[in-house]
């Protein structure tokens, strides 16, 4: 029966090693040029520290899940202890939660630079916002902090009291604990994550329609005088094709985390889970891949480095 596991297991190994690298180089390239950056100017643009931030935050949580992951590979067993997976939900509940309030911070910014509505509010958000941002990171972090004590304090009374009315050392018993401690797990990530939902949710819309109503107008300007040309509206298309591969990634991945860790009666099937916790895993990378290429400063070095190194491979060989 191991043997005819080995294949899998190496198949989810290699996933797993793949999205680890793609994460600590995406993200890791991004923390790092912004950080030259800050070091050579002492300061960052606003939209420098949000996605700076989030980078950090993913970088924690790509290789928090790929550890996970990996582990559960090759030692199957490993979280079947209560006091194991407590400590990793923990660490995970919070790293989560960071990286979800970061990356709707950063649609936030982005809608109340780029959109363009007329109401008063939004007037003075976009005024106020470069200040805003140090304020809206740090109650991100205030924000996950609070649910995570929570979390940590229902878990540990929860611990104690098990402890002193059951005998734990039943694998029934044992397996009742886990599955109410991922079950509870379940409901405070979804409970949580809903605030932050919402904002990035809204924020994202927003922004949406703000440029496709700007590119209808420019188009429709275009139809109506043929020498008319704006070129602000490619890079308007290319924003909407940001926003929109970002809103898509987002929910796919805020739907993926959580069926990963609901451990319920519709989700026993083991490939079910297994397949939700990569595709999850891929978030921290793949969205910050789109990051990268979807900023002009962060495209153009990445390209600079990429041509480097081709003309270094290139002397090598030759």
């Amino acid at each position: 029966m191991e043997r005819a596991l080995m294949p899998v297991a190496i198949f989810y190994m290699m996933i797993s090693a793949m999205e680890l690298s793609a994460g600590i180089v995406a993200n890791g390239y991004i923390v790092a040029l912004n950080c030259i950056d800050w070091a050579k100017s002492r300061t960052l643009t606003s939209n420098d520290k949000i996605i700076t931030s989030l980078a950090f935050s993913r970088f924690c949580l790509q290789f928090l899940v790929t550890l996970g992951n990996a582990l559960s590979v090759v030692y199957p067993n490993i979280f079947d202890r209560l006091q194991t997976l407590q400590s990793y939900l923990v660490i995970w509940m919070f790293i989560n939660q960071v990286s979800l309030c970061f990356a709707s911070c950063l649609s936030v910014f982005y809608c109340v630079k780029i959109a363009t509505f007329s109401q008063c509010l939004f007037s003075w958000l976009k005024l106020k916002i470069s200040r805003l941002v140090p304020l809206l990171l740090l109650g991100s972090v205030l924000y996950c902090l609070v649910t995570t004590v929570a979390f940590t304090s229902f878990i540990y009374s929860y611990s104690v009291s098990s402890h002193n009315s059951t005998d734990l050392s039943t694998n029934s018993t044992m397996s009742d604990n886990i599955k109410n401690l991922m079950e509870f797990t379940f409901l405070i990530h979804s409970v949580g994550s809903i605030f932050p939902l919402i904002v990035f949710i809204a924020s994202s819309v927003l922004l949406i329609i703000s440029l496709w109503r700007h590119i209808r107008k420019m188009n429709l300007n275009s139809d109506l005088n043929p020498s008319f040309r704006n070129p602000s509206t490619d890079a308007h298309v290319r924003a909407l094709k940001s926003v929109v591969s970002f809103f898509i990634i987002y929910n796919i991945y805020f739907v993926t985390s959580t069926f990963s860790i609901g451990n319920l009666s519709y989700l026993n099937a083991e490939w079910i889970i297994r397949v939700c916790t990569f595709v999850a895993a891929a978030y921290p990378s793949v969205h910050s891949i789109v990051l990268i290429l979807g900023n002009p400063k962060l495209k153009l070095a990445s390209a600079k480095i990429l041509h480097s190194a081709n003309c270094c491979f290139r002397e090598v060989t030759s």
